[in-house]
């Protein structure tokens, strides 16, 4: 486990250019590493009789498998960069399930934090494992230890030696030597950066791994005692007040259309504004209802506050959602305004479900509504949210009668994407047409520091790059 860990941060950290604007990240490289990591993780638990059936963990890590596999299928750098941390939290979660390290069912609220909880703990505990282990074992007598070093000095100094001998024998093979050397001189702080994330990333991912074959640690469940239920009910009043307010002056200026002297540059400024805001409001209001209900969901006040916060949550969800659509009527689509549409429609799904919760309170609503999310977020990353952006980027051109959508709005998507070729493709103008492509083998080129992406690096590549035409970058 441990050369399986390091093998996989030395790809990490050196087989690409890590979260690089210029560049897509990780891509079919980090897929693979998670397939075998996971699946080692399963055979050890399974050699030392650890590994338990359960159907939550088996949907977790399908859901796992299907985010891991997004990676070597499509290129897009947003969703690979927001799949991540997603990944990593819910490969863990299923990891506990299936190992019978979590005490609570997996995606129940209790289970969540359980096992949130378990995974930080999990990838600092085991650290010193490899070390102790090493400074116990004995061979003949001889510490190991002092045998490995003394094997590493005289490996380095035999292969030194011999490639001094070869490279004056061969000046092409000396050529290659003088090259690296020099290619070694010029490392930056960069190189220095990696080379000291790789063992770190490798004792947490070792920590977090080996955890599973280790007896649990106890983990303390949430507890009512933390805070008060008079105190939750102070806050949902205080948020039900502003709410309100606000509420209203949705209703009768943005849903109703009115005008306003306080509309900062016009209605239509007024409309297009402010929905990512809204957004983060209503996420932090689940925050606050969620607890709330995991902790007194039988105190009648506090169910009722929750209803009504949630009520008027959703009048501040909808805003949102108008906004987004004006938006999106005047600019088009993007990645990160196709995912704020997802984020808006699972806030609604949510305030309904806390709606239903507090009307039958022995309904079990973290694990229904954890499920959707998770089975949402997955159908969002195979829908291959690129072709849908350059497909509304182009059929918005093909339809403009005003001129108010021009070339450059095509690719307003900061994500270049072989995904784009296809769409663009279908511009009816054949000298726009032409324009177009050019310009997406003209950002290709940008990518890379340069380097053409018709050449991507091994473990960036995907399988999208096989959606190009031509000569591989445009036609």
């Amino acid at each position: 486990m441990l050369a399986l860990c390091f093998a996989a941060a030395l790809t990490y950290c050196f087989g690409h250019d890590w979260f690089d604007p210029s560049g897509f990240g990780p891509g079919i490289g980090l897929a693979v590493t998670h397939m075998i990591l996971t699946a080692a993780s399963l055979l050890m638990a399974k050699r030392q009789k650890r590994l338990r059936f359960s159907r939550t963990g088996v949907f977790l890590l399908v859901i796992s498998a299907l985010l891991g596999a997004s990676y070597a299928v499509f290129a897009n750098a947003a969703m690979r960069r927001m799949n991540l941390p997603v990944l990593c939290l819910v490969t863990a979660q299923a990891l506990f399930a299936l190992t019978g390290a979590n005490r609570g069912y997996a995606l129940s609220g209790a289970g969540l934090w359980e096992g949130l909880r378990r995974y930080g703990d999990s990838l600092v505990r085991w650290w010193k494992t490899p070390f102790v282990s090493l400074a116990r074992e004995k061979r003949n007598g001889k510490d190991v230890r002092r045998n490995l070093f003394l094997g590493v000095m005289l490996a380095l100094a035999a292969s030194l030696f011999a490639a001094f001998l070869l490279s004056t024998a061969d000046q092409v093979f000396s050529g290659i030597l003088q090259g690296a050397a020099e290619r070694a001189a010029r490392a930056d702080g960069t190189f220095a950066l990696r080379a000291a994330a790789a063992p770190a990333l490798t004792l947490a991912l070792f920590s977090h791994r080996f955890s599973l074959l280790q007896k649990p640690r106890e983990i303390a469940a949430p507890s009512p005692r933390v805070m008060d239920a008079a105190a939750f009910c102070l806050v949902l009043s205080g948020l039900s007040m502003v709410y309100a307010l606000f509420g209203y002056v949705q209703i009768r200026y943005l849903f109703a259309g009115t005008e306003s002297v306080r509309m900062s540059g016009g209605y239509a400024a007024y409309a297009r504004s402010g929905f990512f805001q809204l957004t983060l409001v209503a996420l932090l209001t689940l925050g606050v209802i969620l607890p709330a209900l995991a902790l007194f969901g039988k105190n009648r006040a506090v169910r009722l506050l929750c209803a009504l916060t949630a009520l008027l949550t959703a009048v501040i969800d909808v805003s949102a959602f108008v906004r987004m659509r004006l938006y999106i009527e005047a600019y088009g689509l993007s990645t990160l305004r196709v995912v704020t549409l997802w984020g808006i429609g699972v806030i609604m799904i949510a305030l309904l479900a806390v709606i239903a919760k507090t009307v039958w309170p022995g309904w079990k609503l973290c694990p229904v509504l954890a499920s959707v999310i998770l089975i949402t977020w997955v159908a969002l990353n195979w829908i291959n949210v690129d072709r849908v952006v350059a497909n509304d980027l182009v059929f918005r051109f093909n339809t403009n009668t005003e001129g108010t959508v021009s070339l450059q709005t095509l690719a307003s998507d900061r994500y270049w994407s072989p995904d784009y070729y296809a769409a663009f493709r279908n511009i009816a103008d054949p000298s726009a047409r032409r324009e177009a492509l050019e310009m997406l083998d003209e950002r290709a080129e940008e990518k890379r520091s340069g380097r053409p992406m018709k050449d991507p690096p091994a473990y960036d590549w995907s399988l999208a790059w096989l959606r190009r035409g031509g000569d591989g970058v445009g036609e």
